[in-house]
């Protein structure tokens, strides 16, 4: 539709139609009123008017162009429908609708490793348009699927200037049963979880307010419980008496080749946590997870502190994960980057957090994490690179260790160079300082060592050229590193296998070890840990995936 003449101030619509000339065979049907309608009275200008959109529910297979463009596969019987009334005044539109999607079946590798079938909710908007000063006021969004409903609201300035924009938001989902919460989630979406089965109550409200002009004001809000949840039935592969018990932890490498670490009594892979230098907890700690012996597997105050550096940064420049999520991701799940694996972590974390003592998650931390290529579990580095026991390590050769953890194949080239480069050493020295002020390095063992470097020791360097290739070899290769003996081994995508969930008691048999300094990140940490590595300069230093 074109409207040439120059001189018509207002434009009338009434259209209708469909989508394709397809027959049904429903005679009755095919007779019946178009499928869409377009109706209003607006100024050319769109300056007053308004216009209204009515669909009704058709197969996306009447639009085979749409369709082939769209992450669906096998989505020709999927339906849509809906409504949408937009009134203009003042150069701005008001906007209230809704839209019904059902049969949807969405393929995408930031999704799921696996097509999630079957998709359908429905969706209803209010919101406000300023599309001169770029502003976006949503007086309300739901989004519902089956008894689950999530209601979005804010105001969200889009400024030309990035330093003008500011974002405001506020999620909540009203009071639903923990188990039509899990429910409402595709099983291709969490695989893992098919098998539990929770009791009671969960709702929650999130909070954000994001001021790029003062990100230091930056708000991050979470209130929720979910300890009102309980599990009444758990898979197999993550009871409490599995998790506590002698565990063979097998993955698959970025190469495709597999590595095993049997975590059990007697085993040459094995350290028990009270035989594992308290440097190298300390340093952990401080590295990866400072408030690790008080929260419940997540703490919002480093959600909004790495929200706030990638934000300054204008990239993702560091994750928010604590040492239960890092646990969770490598023992039970895969390092893949989907939505998926983010969902599924967030609960097994929850679960974790319930079922197992910290002692057993930070032993299992540090018995099972890659400091290498290859290379994984604490007894295992110690060997590697000091020859020594995890007990004998030293505080620096600790906070090299805990270096390693956020790259661990990007810079291993310190050990193929054999030796730390200056600039990690500043690194390593840094961090000395921050264990100290955060009080897990007293006074004297902190002068003792804070000058002092790391040695390697060069037993299993074959030659440099070989320890660079086998880097390269595997930062350039497609696979995704997994655990096989986790929740989502080949094969075993949906499974539910469901036994009797223990209590936190009976399950551990034993009280939690002394906790250390209750403290969280601080920026000089961050700073430390999120740096650019040496020879990446334009690339962020991040943790792999």
């Amino acid at each position: 539709m074109t409207l040439a003449d120059a001189s018509v101030s207002r434009v009338r619509v009434d259209l209708a139609g469909g989508f394709s000339d397809e027959v049904t065979g429903d005679e009755e049907h095919d007779a019946s009123a178009p499928l869409w309608a377009l109706t209003g009275d607006v100024a050319r200008d769109l300056s007053d008017g308004t216009v209204n959109l009515n669909m009704d529910a058709f197969k996306l297979g009447r639009v085979p162009d749409v369709l082939a463009r769209l992450p669906v596969i096998d989505s020709e019987s999927a339906t849509i429908g809906g409504d949408l009334k937009v009134a203009f005044a003042d150069g701005k539109a008001n906007v209230v609708g809704d839209l019904e999607i059902a049969g949807l079946n969405v393929d995408h590798p930031l999704l799921a490793r696996q097509p999630v079938r079957g998709l359908g909710f429905s969706l209803g908007l209010a919101a406000d348009v300023d599309p001169q000063e770029r502003v976006v006021k949503i007086e309300q969004a739901t989004l519902q699927r089956g008894p689950v409903k999530l209601a979005l609201s804010g105001e969200f300035v889009h400024a030309e200037d990035p330093a003008a924009r500011h974002y405001r938001a506020d999620l909540t989902m009203p009071k639903v049963r923990c188990q039509e919460f899990l429910n409402a989630i595709p099983a291709e979406l969490v695989p893992s979880l098919q098998g539990f089965q929770l009791k009671g109550d969960f709702e929650f409200e999130i909070s954000a307010d994001i001021d790029f002009r003062d990100l230091d004001a930056l708000v991050l809000t979470a209130k929720l419980k979910p300890e009102t949840c309980r599990p009444v039935k758990v898979p197999e592969l993550v009871s409490a008496t599995r998790l506590n018990g002698p565990l063979l932890h097998r993955v698959v490498m970025r190469d495709g080749t597999e590595r095993s670490v049997d975590v059990s009594e007697g085993s040459a892979d094995y350290t028990p946590l009270d035989q594992i230098s308290p440097y190298v907890l300390a340093a952990v700690m401080t590295t990866e997870d400072g408030g690790f012996w008080k929260h419940k597997g997540f703490i919002t105050s480093q959600f909004r502190a790495a929200l706030r550096s990638n934000l300054e940064a204008g990239r993702v420049r560091l994750g928010a994960s604590t040492i239960t999520m890092q646990m969770v991701k490598n023992v039970l799940l895969s390092h893949e980057r989907t939505l998926s694996r983010k969902m599924q972590e967030v609960f097994l974390t929850w679960y974790v957090e319930q079922s197992l003592t910290k002692n057993r998650i930070l032993e299992l931390y540090l018995n099972v994490i890659e400091f290498g290529p290859g290379v994984y579990g604490i007894t295992r580095a110690a060997s590697h690179y000091f020859a020594k026991a995890p007990v004998d390590l030293t505080p620096p050769e600790a906070a090299y260790l805990a270096l390693m953890l956020p790259s661990p194949v990007r810079r291993h080239v310190h050990y193929c160079e054999g030796a730390p480069s200056p600039a990690f050493q500043a690194k390593l020295k840094r961090l000395l300082a921050i264990m100290h002020g955060r009080g897990r390095l007293d006074p004297e063992t902190f002068e003792q060592w804070k000058d002092e470097g790391v040695v390697f020791d060069a037993t299993e360097l074959a030659s440099k050229r070989e320890c660079m290739a086998e880097i390269e070899r595997l930062l350039t290769a497609s696979t995704q590193q997994r655990s096989l003996t986790g929740l989502l081994d080949d094969g075993q995508d949906i499974v539910d296998l469901s036994i009797d969930a223990e209590p936190l008691a009976t399950a551990t048999g034993g009280k939690p070890k002394p906790r250390g300094p209750k403290a969280g990140f601080e920026d000089a940490t961050l700073e430390v840990i999120g740096g650019l590595d040496e020879g990446d300069e334009g690339r962020p230093a991040r943790r792999q995936p």
